[in-house]
């Protein structure tokens, strides 16, 4: 009986510890929304779960504290079903001060704490696991030049100097039009991952942004084009093991890698390709057949690529190095 319980208490030990590292993002999907009323009086949509925050709450402030616009409101989702939602963030701008200087906010939804009374934003939450990449779909609709980003910070506090530590991170700026749901897949670039002992994280910051020039220490410094547009659905962190598992993808691959003029794709079912380059430029949209698919790059200057193909239900990407 005690040889039990003590594997039994093991293996609860060893759950809760695979568990920690493997944390899912809280509300990935964005179906948890709440109403609010700003400051005029009008109803507003914000998301409800407590680890994302967006800049709406400047809709609230009276008029001399300066009243804000609402940047992120409800959408339909990926899905296009009844009760499937997502956030659309528009970036805009609000007047401040005796001179009517005109503000420039971007819109986002973040894993960060904004400080009314500071005019920034505190990034962050409590986080102890190490993904290896934040996957999910997006669209964009930039504006005048605008780009938007997906941005991810892992911190952990160094008690010998007294400040919190940034140990893995990955921004993508997405500057073209992107119309259809797409799938991004971004790796996340740890500053221990040589070392045998990785480091623990005890926090983390997700930014979804529609301008790509903000700067939330500093909000009057943010920069950007009014009515840029990005949306986002069904994000999560990915892992290695089984906490993916569930995860559907389309099987493809490419060879040869690398490649010179001609790139072979196989995959499994009839899809849309899109080719990226490493700033974020979509390049090239075609649709491709269950199979393999002869794809000319001969166009292409040398350099690493991002393929993304998305199927009626599946998605899956992967990378070639142009010789």
């Amino acid at each position: 009986m005690k040889k039990t319980l003590v594997i039994v208490c093991t293996l609860s030990l060893l759950m809760g510890k695979l568990m920690a590292q493997q944390q899912p993002l809280p509300d990935g999907k964005f179906e948890q929304w709440k109403t609010g009323t700003s400051d005029r009086g009008e109803p507003y949509d914000d998301l409800a779960n407590r680890f994302w925050e967006s800049l709406n709450i400047l809709a609230t402030l009276p008029p001399d504290m300066f009243t804000g616009p609402v940047t992120l409101f409800k959408d339909k989702g990926r899905s296009g079903a009844e009760g499937d939602f997502c956030p659309k963030m528009v970036s805009k701008s609000m007047l401040f001060g005796e001179n009517n200087e005109r503000i420039f906010l971007p819109g986002v939804v973040g894993a960060m704490t904004v400080i009314v009374d500071n005019q920034t934003a505190q990034f962050g939450r409590p986080w102890v696991s190490r993904p290896k990449a934040i996957r999910g779909y997006m669209k964009y609709t930039p504006v005048n030049g605008d780009s938007a980003s997906i941005f991810v910070e892992i911190y952990r506090f160094n008690p010998e100097k007294k400040m919190r530590q940034m140990i893995g991170r990955v921004e993508q700026f997405y500057k073209n039009a992107i119309t259809d749901w797409t799938v991004f897949e971004l790796p996340i670039e740890y500053l221990d991952e040589d070392n045998e002992e990785k480091m623990t994280p005890d926090s983390a910051t997700v930014l979804f942004v529609s301008s790509a020039g903000y700067n939330f220490q500093d909000m009057f410094a943010c920069k950007g084009q009014e009515g840029s547009t990005l949306w986002v659905d069904d994000c999560e962190f990915v892992y290695d093991g089984a906490a993916n598992e569930a995860v559907s993808a389309l099987n493809t691959s490419v060879y040869p890698n690398p490649a010179t003029d001609e790139l072979n794709l196989v995959v499994e079912e009839d899809a849309q390709l899109i080719l990226i380059n490493q700033a974020g430029q979509v390049l090239r949209r075609q649709a491709v057949k269950a199979g393999e698919n002869h794809l000319n790059i001969g166009e292409l200057k040398p350099g690493l690529y991002t393929y993304q193909v998305t199927g009626a239900q599946k998605s899956g990407s992967g990378k070639f190095i142009k010789k």
